[in-house]
């Protein structure tokens, strides 16, 4: 996570090239100083009425630079090539990628500190701080074995530098032990089989319910997050302990897989989903 800058003089302009950091900055209440997102930052409704650069994978350099923002915030591993423009215009640039919970406090202190609002930031990023210690004191008799699918072919799971990972970890998850040590990793059937997860995670919907548009830019032929229970766990999956005891819980991709203030509330809920599995 860099600044390239001490510390502005004073941000007002504000352009978020990341949907979570959109979400941070609403949160934080700093909403009045965006003025520019990309049409993936799609929460909180407000943000959608937001001036659009372009999409979240391909932000346009010169809709940014026609905005002439004081610091654009961005993915620092999706948006390097950008980030390397944006610094040959003389724009300051706040890039990241969390790869845990506590990254993301670590990103709204910065947030705050460059916008001169720490008195007012702190105190929210504190709730949130304090609402996770108080899953960690709260321990399972035994944590069940969970298996978050984020693709079947081939089979991806969060790995170790995965916000995703620290989450699931956090709500009381058993996970998979990696020989990787990415932020996602390709695991083998045999794998899984041999893991026999108590609960199984995915973006999808239950059967019978309405399947979501596409996000704009998905080049996916059938993402997971476009499918239904019984499309994903074919036969080969009912030797599975999840399966057998009917466990697989469609999650909503809003709280597990953007690195904001709404995955403390899918903490929480994974917490309690777990909770009742043991």
């Amino acid at each position: 996570m860099s600044i390239h800058d001490v510390r502005p003089k004073m941000i007002r302009r504000i352009i978020s090239l990341v949907p979570s950091a959109t979400e941070i900055l609403y949160f934080l209440g700093l909403e009045e100083r965006v003025i520019g997102v990309t049409e993936h930052c799609n929460y909180p409704e407000e943000a959608k009425s937001k001036y659009k650069v372009g999409t979240f994978g391909h932000p346009q350099l010169s809709k940014i630079l026609s905005l002439e923002p004081d610091i654009v915030l961005a993915d620092e591993a999706l948006h390097r090539k950008l980030i390397e423009e944006l610094q040959n215009n003389k724009i300051k640039v706040l890039a990241a990628t969390p790869i845990s919970v506590d990254d993301i406090f670590v990103l709204m202190s910065k947030l705050g500190y460059i916008s001169q609002t720490e008195i007012t930031v702190q105190p929210l990023i504190t709730v949130l701080k304090d609402r996770v210690d108080k899953l960690s004191q709260k321990s399972f008799l035994r944590s069940p074995r969970v298996f978050r699918l984020m693709n079947t072919d081939p089979f991806v799971t969060p790995g170790p530098r995965s916000f995703q990972y620290d989450a699931l970890r956090l709500a009381g998850a058993q996970l998979m032990d990696f020989q990787s040590n990415g932020p996602y990793v390709n695991v083998r059937w045999n794998q899984i089989k041999e893991f026999d997860p108590e609960v199984i995670l995915f973006c999808g919907v239950e059967k019978g319910k309405l399947l979501p548009l596409k996000c704009k830019g998905c080049i996916a032929k059938n993402p997971i997050c476009h499918r239904t229970v019984d499309d994903i766990i074919t036969e080969e999956w009912e030797q599975i302990t999840a399966v057998k005891e009917n466990k697989i819980h469609p999650i909503s991709c809003d709280i597990i897989c953007r690195p904001g203030p709404r995955l403390i509330d899918g903490i929480e809920k994974l917490n309690k989903l777990f909770k009742n599995r043991i």
